[in-house]
This record gives C-alpha cells, structure tokens and sequence, in this order.
C-alpha cells in the first residue's frame, strides 16, 4: 500500500485538476432597460450546451463557466428580447438591461403631461400611429380621426380646400358653447388651428375620451382631448425622407337641373300669356333652336389639382437628436380661382446635457393662403358663385358674341336679377393668408433617482389677413359701385408649465408615478379693419382704399383671457394588475365671474389585469384581460371674453354734417358665471386573444353636464334679450367598440382588420326656465315672412338638432277638396301640411319634431392585404340614422319662381300630372310655411373612403434605404339616398344648434392621387 500511495497521489492529482479549473464563475445582475428595476427569474444559459441557472430576487445570477475561453451567455425572459452577451477572460459580466418585447401591449402611449404603457392605462385613449396617418393624403391633421377611432365623430362641414372640420367626442355636451375637444400639440395646449400643422410631420395621435384621461385638463377637457406628438430624432446615421404626391379632384355629385328648354316651359308656365296682351316668354321656335344651353356647375366647376412635397432629415447621438423637415402642400378648389397653399418648416430637437439634465425644442413655422369662393349661407341678393351657378337661366351663355360675360340673367322681368357665377368665380377676390409660429421648449433635470422637474415655455403666434374685393362690374359690386375691406387678426398665446415627476419601480410589487405641476396660459386677440366702396377703378383692388368714395367706418378691437392651473396625478400600479389612477386639477379663470374664479376638477380610475390572475392560465386562446372603470367631473370654459362683465359698445349717427359717438350697454353682467361641469363615468374590457391576433375595447359611458352657460330669455322691462347664466342640463350615454385582427401574418400574405362602431344617445334634461327654445339657422332670403327661418328645436326630453316644423301630407288636388278641409289661400298643386291638433288652420301649434341630426350610430372598417412587396388598404366609413335639412330645395324645387330649378321639376304637378309630391310651378306655400319635412331627408351614407395601393421597390442602391410608390383614391364611392352635393355636411360651421344644414355648401370631391417615398 505504502508503494502504491506515492503513486496515487499525483495520479489523482492530475485528474482533479481539470475540476478545479472549471469553478471560475460568471456573475452579474439583469435589470428591466426601461426603470433599471432588477429582474428576478431571468434563464441564464451557457450557449451550446444545457447549463444555466436563473437570477435571484435582486436580478443576480452565478454561473460556472469553462476553464478558458470567453463564452457567451444567453438571457431569456418572458415579455423581453433574448439577449446575449460574451463573457470577459476574469469572468465579468456587464450588468445586462432586457428590453420588453414590442407588442401592442407594451406600447408607450402618450398621455397628459407623460407617457405609459398601453397594458397599464386605466383610462378610455384610443392612439393612431405615424403609420396609420401615412396611409392616407390629407390635408388636415383631424381628417385622419375620420371613421378611426370609437366614440369619435368627424364631420368636414365644409368641402372647400382649407375648411374645417368639427369634431364631437362622445356627443354634443353644450347648447350656446364650444362643443370642439382641446388639442395638445407636443404639449402646447390650445393649438386649435390645424391647418398650419403639416400631417406628414406627426408621429402619434392620442384620444383622451373619458374624464379619468381627460381630467388633468380640467376646465378645458369635457369635449375630449386630442394629443398630437410630432416626430423627434432617433439615434443613429442621419436619414434623409422624400415624399412627394400628385393628384387630381373631380366634384362627387352635381344637382341635376333643367336644361334650356325645361326651364323655358317652366318660365311660360309661371307667367302664363294673356291674349291679345301678353305673348308667351318664349316661343316653341325659339325652345326648338335653344340646344341644352349653359350647364352652370360645369362651367364653374373644374378638375382640379393638388400635390405634396415633403423633405425630412432625422438622426443623432445619444447626445443629441434632431427632426427637420420641410413641407409644401397645394390644393386647388374645384370652383375655378380657388384654392389652398400651405407651407412649413418644422425643427425638433433633443439635447442631452448630462445624465441628469436635457433640453427638448419643438418649433414649426409656416404660412397658409386660402383663395376662397365665395358660397355663402345668407343666399338672396348676396347670390355668389355656387349658388348662382344653381340659378341662373341655362339659356343665356356664359359670353356674349363679342365675349363679354353675360353680366346680368335675362330675361327680365321674367327671371330674378342674379349675377354670372363665372363672372363672379373668375374677377372676385377673396384672400385669407396666414402666417403662425408654434414653439415649445422644455428642460429636463433629474433631482433624484427617478425623480424629475421638466420646466417648459410655449409661444403660440398666429397672424391672419383677410382681403377681399369686389369689382364693379360683377353682379354684387353693381351693387353699390365695387367694394373692397381689408381685416387684420393677431391671435398669440404664451405658456409657461412647471412639473415634478417621480416615476419608481419600489420593488417587484409596486410601482408609483406621481405628476404635480403648475401652468400658466395667457391668450391675446387684436384686429382691426377698413372698408369701402363704390370705386371709380377696379384697377387698384383692395390695395388703396382711399380711392373709395365711401369710406366705412374702421374697426378695432383688442382682448384677452388668463388661466392659471394646478394640476396633479398618481399612477399606483400593485402586482403588475392592479393599476390606479387619481386626478385633480384646479383652474382659475379671469373669464368667469369675481365669484366664481376657481373650479375643481378630480377623477379616479381603476382597472383590474384579470389576465395575470394564476386562475386565468389555463385559458391558452385568451392572451389579455383587463377591466376598467373610472369616474371625473371636467369643465367647458368655451365662452367669449368678459361675459360676467357688463359691456358697453360705441353708437354713432349723423347730426348734420356732424357725427356723433356715444356708448351704449350691451348686455347684463354676471358677477356669478362660473364652468359648465360634465361629470362623466366610463366601464371598460380589454380583451385580447390567440396571442394578442384579435384584440377588442368595448367602452360603455354616461355622462351628465350641468351648470350650462346657457343665454335665458329675459322680460323686456330690462331692455337686454338675454343674459348668459349657469342653467340647465344635457346627457350623453352610449357605447364603443373597437376590434383589431391579424387573420394572416405571413411572408406569402398579411391581413389585418380594424373595425370601430360607436353610438351616442343625447337628450336636453333641463332649460332652466322653460321647456323649449325654438334654435338653429337659417337664411332669412328662403322664407316668405318673419319669424320662419329657425330650422331646429331644444326641447326637454329631446336630443340637440331635433328638426322641427310642419309634417308633409303630400299635395292638394282639388279645389273640393281644399274646400272640405277648410283651408285658404292654397290651390290643387301646392304642398299640403298636416293639421295635427284639427283646428283646420295650420299654425305654429301644427309643428312637430320632423327629423333629428345626430346618428343612431357611426363606424369605420380598414382592411390591410400585403404580400409580395405590395400593400393594399382599404377604408369604408359610415353614418346610420342622421337626418339632413337640404334647404338648397326651397331655391330649386318650389322657392323664387323666376330661378332656375332641379330635374324633378319637370315632374311638377299639373292637371294631368297628379300622381307626384314635386308643388306645382309657381307655388310658394313650402317657402311661406317655414321648416317642413318635404326637405328634410335621409343622410345615412357609407363611403368607400380610401383605397391605397403601395409597392416597395426592391433593394436597386446602396445609398437608397428605402423606396415605394403609391395610388390612393378618396371618397371613391358614396352609397346614400341624399340628393344634395354630400351628406355629410354642414353650411353653419361648428355651430351647436344648426348642425347637419345644407345650403349653398362646397361640392365634395372625388380624389386620386399618385405618390413616392424614398429614404436615403
């Protein structure tokens, strides 16, 4: 034994020494990348074999490694990127950050004042993605939340290049003030005029719908809030962006008139001759050679272009970040001389100082120019381009033989005295330029670990010119000798924001994040204007007023409005699934009265990740469950400046040759107007399944507004008609859906589909004093006698834009027949309206609720095929149960007798012609009798909205990153039974209480267009 040990010893020596070589470790921590919180569980393998080991609590790990050599591990968690990392020859281990894997859920979704996770918002935000505004051309940012997003609805209530939309989230909240959500522009809020926001520039847009989102806005959020984020530089080699489209726009749908020959007949049907007396208008000889004559929409309306060019460059350092880009956008009307021109230059810039301290720059500016037609919605005498277009007799032409317009209709006296539309179209000007300047800049300081303090300031600047000139030649410059006036509007605004963030994961159960700041915003408005007419030469225009020998009387005047605010909010989330949110925010504003400056606004959410219950595992197709409920009070301060105040305006009159000024009071002041308050509440599900394929938002809310800033009708013993108080109610309650599928995710194929359905039931609860008010405009040209013209009702129990007038009861026939009813002063042919109460006379007590504006429902389908290098989208967007009051058919079916007149006409009714509902040449009962249902149609439609098709080009440079090219077409197809120029349609603007009103709109149009992108 003793001779074999010494043996031995070496011997087992030299075998154990490879095991001792093996015990050099590997450690390090795993930390979460985007809070630095450990991250315990994470897999840690050796790569190329089986052994690993997983981190502790606090994210560390050890890990025998082989006895030489730098091999490489190999991190693994669920929700994260794999990551890998090759191990030092002493064994060190950088510490490893794991990035959360980028799905829906995770993805980081703009909110006020910050930023969360999509899987942690407690709240009712539906976000749209710089891919989703690519998809489409347009013209304004707000267009693309058309048919795109749940509980939202967008109305283009006026077709012409630069006009507005108006936006209703969730329903109509007031009666006499804005019902517009706020929008936030890369944290200005207030930034409200988006013409001059070039689209092309913004990477997301959140939707802020319920109070929980809405309420750190406080007295501003109770119509919603739209945040838009433009793009900011990305680390990396600089890119260069180029994107450039062309199209062209043909008008949608025209009214069919009569011809020449129709309208002759017509003429001598209504001015019948008297033999010997009177001859016909004309002869059937002169009808016989008249041909079809002018067709006057045609010769107004024109293909029109319109183009994009867009120039990005995008890049930087971890140091710094930068955005630019350059954009040019023109489009021209399709009534000839219109159009809209916009142009911007955008910088955004990111600036990291330190590890603690960074500085953010947002600017854009730009300029706009609106060559406008003139298509107003008084009508009349005031006549313009579009709507004398509709009246004008088809048998003159639109030059004589020498070539000079044919300035007036003939033949008088038979035809009303209107103007040529392309006279006016051509000679008329009418110019809106705009120049605004939008800059924002924030610093950034870390204090603590997680804790922050962002000091930011904004300068809102908008300068805008209006010049118009009417020459004396055309038909409203006869008129009174020519007439020209110039306006000048200066709008600014200044913010100045203060916040403190502390955003901490407390452990692997906890995470809080607090916002606390104060704001300050102050807003400025000046304009001034002159005018004059009748001018000795058109030579000149706009541009020397001086040379009028009338000179109007100029105007000027100045205002302006504060509001102070602070603001907070605490985000808890506990165990990953329960996420709580509490608001509060308290305004004070120099708007309302000196005893109501101050108004409060919280709200409380919670939301329950259901999902991430142990119980919930074994349901493998369902991938995400979340409950949400939440509750906010949120205000509307929407109303001119200094309406607590009493005001005084300037009177003049002449004394001779004297003139005389004085002041005169105009309204009685409330020292009490304080917020109208929406008090809202939302129930919520997110539901996901087959690994997050199909996702689905339902949202149920209501919502109550009270304290209306409503004008009640006061005894005229105070000599005012009306004052402004906090009175009376109105609800809206309804439902959302939204679902999102991926049916084909392949290399071969992809399919995705979006789909969001929405509905809104409004109703007025309360008028303070009485029980309903007679609302909603109209052009007092239409009507014959006072008092007629008011298109709508706000009654107790009623939604708001509830028609209101006189029940369609088809057409008399006989004289035996008007007899046994009892009526006077109409003959067999006029249109006959129903007695509801029997009296046998129809009066103001016959009328009743004849149509309502607000849909039943409203909803958006986009499908997304790609395959090959080819991407087809396709978007339908639809409106169910709106009513539309077309008061175009009072001047074209049975208004002035003397105009000219739609199609159906030549249906009109006759002694041989009895079987139709089209009054009998000549009648003027419609138009005498006020707002009644014959004109009050259906505006239910569903438009294949847009159709793009793309292709990405193959690789062909090593300089080109990128390269596709594009076909779009909009408003492809409107299928509707309305039989106006668009359905969707709106001739009083945003106005609360004269919505879904057509007469004398801009056509709509039909558009394709033909781009390219290429990125370098």
């Amino acid at each position: 034994m003793q001779k074999i040990l010494p043996i031995m010893v070496p011997l087992a020596l030299a075998v154990s020494l490879p095991a001792f070589a093996q015990t050099r470790q590997a450690t390090g921590q795993v930390l979460n990348a985007t809070d630095r919180t450990p991250l315990p569980g994470v897999s840690v393998v050796l790569k190329g074999t089986t052994t690993g080991t997983a981190t502790d609590a606090d994210g560390r790990f050890s890990l025998p490694l082989p006895a030489d050599g730098t091999p490489t591990l190999v991190f693994s968690f669920v929700g994260f990127e794999p990551y890998e990392v090759r191990v030092s020859d002493n064994g060190t281990v950088p510490t490893v950050q794991l990035r959360e894997k980028t799905t829906e859920l995770n993805d980081v979704v703009v909110v006020g004042y910050g930023s969360q996770r999509k899987r942690d918002i407690t709240g009712s935000v539906a976000s749209i993605s710089a891919e989703q505004v690519a998809e489409t051309p347009i013209a304004r940012a707000d267009q693309i939340l058309q048919g795109r997003v749940s509980g939202v609805q967008v109305t283009q209530t006026n077709s012409e290049p630069g006009g507005n939309v108006s936006i209703r989230i969730r329903g109509t909240n007031s009666i006499n003030t804005g019902n517009e959500p706020l929008f936030v522009v890369d944290g200005f809020p207030g930034a409200g005029d988006l013409n001059s926001i070039n689209p092309s520039d913004i990477e997301s847009i959140e939707v802020l719908k319920d109070a929980s989102a809405t309420a750190i806005y406080g007295s501003r959020g109770a119509n919603g809030v739209v945040l838009i984020t433009t793009k900011k530089g990305k680390v990396g080699k600089g890119t260069i962006n180029f994107e450039a489209y062309t199209g062209v726009q043909i008008v949608r749908h025209k009214y069919e008139l009569m011809n020449a020959p129709e309208f002759a007949r017509y003429l001598n049907e209504v001015n019948p001759p008297v033999a010997p007396l009177t001859a016909p208008v004309y002869t059937e000889e002169q009808i016989a050679a008249m041909g079809e004559g002018t067709d006057w929409q045609d010769a107004i309306l024109r293909p029109a272009r319109l183009s994009n060019y867009q120039l990005g460059f995008n890049g930087g350092t971890e140091e710094t970040r930068y955005n630019l880009s350059f954009n040019f956008f023109d489009q021209e009307g399709i009534i000839i001389n219109s159009g809209f021109k916009r142009g911007t230059v955008r910088l955004n810039l990111d600036k990291k100082i330190s590890s603690k301290l960074s500085f953010n720059f947002s600017s854009q500016v730009g300029g706009t120019l609106e060559q406008r037609a003139f298509v107003n919605s008084q009508g009349g005498s005031f006549g313009g381009a579009l709507l004398d277009a509709l009246r004008f007799s088809p048998i003159n032409p639109v030059r004589d033989e020498n070539g000079s317009f044919t300035y007036s209709n003939t033949p008088l006296p038979y035809v009303e005295d209107v103007g040529n539309p392309v006279a006016f179209a051509e000679k008329v000007k009418d110019h809106r330029t705009t120049a605004r300047g939008l800059l924002n800049v924030a610093a950034n300081y870390e204090l603590l670990p997680g804790l922050t303090l962002r000091i930011s300031g904004g300068l809102d600047y908008n300068n805008q010119q209006t010049d118009v000139f009417r020459p004396s030649d055309v038909f409203l410059g006869r008129l009174n000798g020519g007439s020209a006036s110039r306006v000048q509007n200066n709008r600014y605004s200044w913010l100045n924001e203060n916040t403190l963030t502390y955003d901490k994961k407390l452990n692997p159960n906890n995470a809080l994040n607090v916002v606390v700041g104060i704001s300050e915003q102050k807003f400025y408005f000046n304009q001034f204007g002159a005018s004059g007419t009748n001018f000795f030469t058109n030579t000149l225009g706009s541009d020397n007023l001086s040379i009028a020998a009338n000179v109007g009387t100029p105007t000027s005047t100045r205002n302006s409005n504060a509001l102070a605010s602070y603001f907070g909010r605490v985000n808890y989330r506990l165990f990953e699934k329960y996420l709580f949110t509490v608001t509060m925010r308290a305004d004070g504003s120099s708007r309302f009265g000196k005893n109501n400056k101050w108004g409060y606004f919280p709200s409380a959410a919670f939301a329950y990740r259901l999902i991430d219950e142990p119980f919930m595992k074994g349901l493998t197709a369902l991938s995400d469950l979340k409950l949400r409920l939440g509750y906010g009070i949120t205000g509307n301060q929407e109303i001119d400046n200094y309406q607590s105040l009493a005001q005084y305006g300037a009177d003049a009159y002449a004394s001779g040759s004297a003139r005389l000024v004085g002041l005169e009071p105009l309204n009685i002041g409330n020292p009490n107007l304080r917020w109208e308050s929406t008090a809202a509440s939302n129930v919520g599900v997110d539901l996901a399944f087959l690994e997050n394929r199909v996702s689905i938002t339902a949202d149920a809310y209501y919502k109550k507004t009270t304290d209306l800033l409503l004008r009640v009708a006061t005894p005229r013993t105070t000599g005012y008609p009306n004052i402004l108080l906090n009175a009376g109610s109105v609800e809206n309650k309804g439902f959302e859906l939204a679902i999102n599928t991926n049916n084909f995710d392949t290399k071969a194929f992809g399919w995705k589909t979006n789909l969001n359905f929405s509905l809104n039931r409004n109703k007025v609860l309360d008028l303070y004093s009485v029980p309903e008010l007679p609302v909603g405009a109209s052009s007092s040209s239409l009507f014959v006698g006072a008092g007629l013209g008011n298109t709508s009702i706000l009654r107790e129990g009623e939604p708001i834009g509830s028609f209101y007038g006189y029940q369609f009861d088809g057409l008399w026939q006989t004289t035996d027949e008007i007899a046994a009813a009892g009526r006077t002063g109409v003959r067999p042919g006029d249109p006959r309206y129903k007695d509801q109460n029997g009296d046998k006379a129809i009066t103001a007590a016959d009328r009743v609720i004849i149509g309502r504006a607000q849909p039943d429902f409203i909803y958006g389908l986009t499908n997304t095929f790609s395959a090959g290098g080819f991407t087809l989208n396709v978007f339908i967007q639809g409106v169910q149960g709106q009513d539309v009051l077309n008061l175009n058919r009072y001047e074209l079916e049975s208004g002035i007798t003397t105009t000219n007149k739609l199609k159906t006409v030549v249906n009109r009714w006759t002694p041989d012609n009895t079987d139709t509902n089209i009054p009998r040449a000549g009648s003027t009962i419609r138009r005498s009798t006020g707002i009644v249902s014959d004109v009050i149609e259906d505006g239910s439609f569903v438009r294949l909205k847009t159709v793009t098709l793309g292709y990405t080009l193959p690789k062909f440079s090593t300089k080109v990153r990128s390269a596709s090219v594009y076909v779009t077409a909009q408003n492809l197809v409107t299928l509707t039974k309305y039989t106006g120029y668009d359905p969707e349609v709106n001739s009083f603007g945003n106005d609360n209480l004269s919505l879904n009103t057509d007469y004398n709109a801009f056509p709509s149009t039909r558009s394709f267009t033909a781009g390219i992108k290429i990125g370098f």
